[in-house]
């Protein structure tokens, strides 16, 4: 898979699933694809004390927690679509 391009922001980002335990629109972990191959993952900010946890990240790259629940969501979305495989 190509690598995204980092240097802009000119890209379309398409839902592709939520938390689901999630209520309303808004305010949930969420993943869009885009189109340049790539992936967007809206969650929760955390600070600086995960951040100096994390091995090599650079000043202009981010970080967002999401909950196994999503990940699931998100995995099993993805081989179903994928591959047609029902991981239910």
């Amino acid at each position: 898979m190509e690598q995204p391009r980092s240097d802009s922001d000119n890209l379309t980002a398409t839902f592709f699933c939520k938390d689901p335990d999630s209520h309303g629109a808004d305010d949930c972990e969420t993943f869009y694809t885009t189109d340049r191959d790539s992936w967007i993952a809206q969650g929760k900010k955390r600070g600086s004390s995960v951040a100096a946890q994390l091995k090599g990240l650079a000043d202009d790259e981010t970080f967002i927690e999401i909950s196994d629940r999503t990940v699931d969501a998100f995995v099993r979305r993805y081989v179903k679509e994928r591959y047609g495989v029902d991981l239910s």
